[in-house]
C-alpha cells in the first residue's frame, strides 16, 4: 500500500489521525526526509493524537527517548548522528525492535538492514514553508 498527502502545517492534527489509521497493527514507523521537513513535528502530533500528554522532545542528543502510554513504552528514536552500525550495537537497538513496543525512528537508514520485521515508511517532503507532502507506504 502506498498513500500520499499534501497538507498544511495547521492540519497536522487531522493527518496525524489519518496516519494513527494505518498504524494500528504496525508497531515500528520510519520517517524520512531531508533535515528541517517536520519528521519530529510530525511524531509530536501523532504521539499528542493517541492521548500521551507529556513534553515530546527529540532525541538527537539521547538518540532515543522513551515514552509510556496506556502501561506501553513507546520508543522515539532519531539516529542522525549515528554514523556506524557498531553504535547500534552500543544503542541495544535490536532489543528495542525485539521488545514489541511501537517504535519511531528519524533517520533510519543507517538501521534498515536491521529490520526484518513490516513496517511504515513515512517521507516527508517540503513545498513550502508551511506546505507538506508525505508518501506512506507498508512495507511486509
Amino acid at each position: 500500500m502506498s498513500e500520499k498527502i499534501a497538507y498544511n502545517l495547521k492540519e497536522i492534527g487531522k493527518v496525524s489521525k489519518q496516519i494513527i489509521n494505518l498504524l494500528f497493527d504496525t508497531r515500528l514507523i520510519l520517517l524520512r526526509g531531508d533535515l528541517g521537513t517536520g519528521k519530529t513535528t510530525l511524531i509530536k502530533s501523532i504521539l499528542n493524537e493517541m492521548g500521551l500528554k507529556e513534553n515530546i522532545t527529540s532525541p538527537t542528543f539521547s538518540i532515543v527517548n522513551e515514552y509510556e502510554l496506556n502501561k506501553e513504552s513507546i520508543y522515539h528514536f532519531d539516529l542522525y548522528r549515528i554514523k556506524d552500525k557498531k553504535e547500534l550495537d552500543i544503542l541495544g537497538f535490536d532489543e528495542y525492535l525485539d521488545s514489541g513496543q511501537k517504535c519511531f525512528i528519524e533517520w533510519p537508514e543507517v538501521a534498515i538492514e536491521r529490520i526484518f520485521c513490516s513496517y511504515v515508511d513515512i517521507y516527508i517532503e517540503s513545498k513550502s514553508i508551511e506546505e507538506r507532502e508525505i508518501t506512506i507506504k507498508t512495507i511486509d
